[in-house]
């Protein structure tokens, strides 16, 4: 496997596999039909490639054999955190095809994330993970990042 960074070039995949995930990461909480989610998501996921690239967000590509791309992970290098002020970086998405993951690609787009953060003295790197989504919890929580805030929910209306 290889990680190298992303272009414009990459967006068809990105999307594509975006797409496939945006189930995985909906919380059980908010009730509402998939459908009407799945036409929110899109409508921001569609405008992402333009994002990343007004922000000077840094993508980076996990290939297999052939220059098969098989994850993505996106960094947004210039936030800031809310409460001190002081620089972070910020994972906005990681996501494997699901036939590679467990094999250590999620891994592997972290760490270039790291690297890369670590290279431009960037001192803290954060990121949001789903609460019911274990499989990502366990990685993050094996790379070394503690749970910092909950955001929480209450459900009004049934």
């Amino acid at each position: 496997m290889q990680i190298r960074q992303g272009t414009v070039q990459d967006w068809p995949f990105m999307y594509e596999l975006a797409k496939e995930v945006i189930p995985i990461n909906i919380s059980p909480w908010r009730k509402q039909p998939s459908e009407v989610t799945m036409e929110y998501r899109l409508k921001i996921l569609k405008n992402f490639w333009a994002w990343i690239r007004q922000s000077n967000s840094k993508v980076f590509i996990a290939e297999m054999e052939e220059k098969k791309p098989v994850g993505f992970c996106v960094l947004y290098p210039k936030a800031v955190e809310e409460l001190t002020g002081l620089p972070q970086a910020w994972i906005m998405d990681v996501t494997v095809a699901a036939d590679y993951r467990n094999q250590g690609v999620g891994r592997d787009l972290m760490e270039a994330a790291e690297g890369y953060c670590r290279e431009q003295d960037i001192p803290y790197i954060g990121l949001a993970v789903s609460t019911h989504n274990l499989q990502a919890l366990k990685l993050y929580q094996d790379l070394g990042y503690v749970e910092e805030r909950k955001l929480m929910v209450k459900v009004l209306k049934k």
